[in-house]
């Protein structure tokens, strides 16, 4: 029997790029998803996008976005460890990069919908592709957007006393799902979890009957 991997909407790639201060910088470059704020009660995690470790973004019912790992309303440079930029992220190196409100230039951030931006998270040295595509006004609070995700690596694949297994890169607490194909066509999900680190393994049982592929897919934040 064999076994492939397939990526469907992962890209099995890690793209490295020239930091700010020299070092190699991570760029998420895998699909986009996407994130609505369900309410605008900033302090509940529900109602946070927690990118990172130390990266949430969220907002009130007025003013702009801010990070609630560090911030509890929205202020002068907020959010915190975020720099932004107009652009793409494939010219991520030549962009000009500020803050939130630099970037606004005093204009509404209705007026961002619909604009590729580029965010760099400062203190974990990454970036990734934004599209914002609602922005509430008038009191109503909250916003929704797409972008970017890590792409995932495989490593370390075996095959032996009737199991075939293979460790995966992960984003703690994002929830991935790997499905099985035997024919590319037809894909069934063998499994579903929160990952807890930056590596997660999976083994399935060997096919007997012949080849086995698998994908693995980002799951949307709730």
């Amino acid at each position: 029997m064999s076994w492939k991997f397939s990526c469907y909407l992962v890209v099995c790639t890690l793209v490295l790029a020239a930091a700010f201060a020299g070092r190699a910088s991570i760029v998420w470059d895998g699909p986009m998803i996407g994130y609505n704020q369900p309410t605008p009660i900033a302090n509940q995690a529900s109602n946070q996008d927690r990118i990172t470790p130390d990266v949430w973004l969220t907002r009130t019912n007025s003013k702009g976005l801010f990070n609630a790992f560090n911030e509890t309303s929205a202020g002068t440079f907020s959010p915190s460890n975020t720099l932004w930029a107009f652009g793409s992220i494939t010219n991520h190196s030549s962009l000009f990069f500020t803050n939130w409100l630099a970037l606004l230039n005093g204009a509404s951030p209705t007026t961002l919908i619909g604009q590729p931006m580029v965010v760099y998270l400062t203190s974990d040295d990454i970036y990734f592709s934004i599209l914002i595509t609602n922005w509430p006004s008038g009191g109503a609070g909250g916003f929704g957007y797409l972008r970017s995700t890590p792409v995932i690596n495989y490593s370390q694949a075996t095959a032996g006393n009737g199991q075939f297994s293979f460790n995966y890169t992960t984003q703690t607490n994002f929830a991935y799902v790997i499905q099985s194909s035997t024919d590319l066509m037809n894909w069934v999900s063998v499994s579903t979890n929160t990952a807890t680190s930056s590596s997660t393994s999976f083994s399935d049982l060997l096919n007997p009957g012949g080849t086995q592929f698998y994908q693995i897919n980002l799951l949307p934040r709730q």
